[in-house]
């Protein structure tokens, strides 16, 4: 995953998906730096009603796809 700001751009790569005081916690790092990545509930509503669009369904709806072309090209 890659962040783009005014201050550069970094690769935020996740290790895992935790919880932690009722937030959703995305672990891994960001650049050289550990990362933690907290989304509360309210936050997670707003992406969600914010994806409701057709570019992100389209997206959405080739991810199978992707993933099993992927899965195949690991065998």
């Amino acid at each position: 995953m890659r962040v783009i700001s005014g201050a550069g751009e970094f690769e935020l790569d996740v290790d895992h998906i935790t919880t932690r005081d009722g937030k959703l916690v995305l672990v891994g790092t960001m650049g050289v730096w550990e990362a933690d990545t907290e989304i509360t509930a309210a936050e997670m509503a707003h992406l969600l009603r914010a994806s409701l669009n057709t570019p992100v369904m389209g997206f959405l709806a080739r991810l199978p796809l992707v993933l099993v072309q992927r899965r195949k090209a690991k065998n």
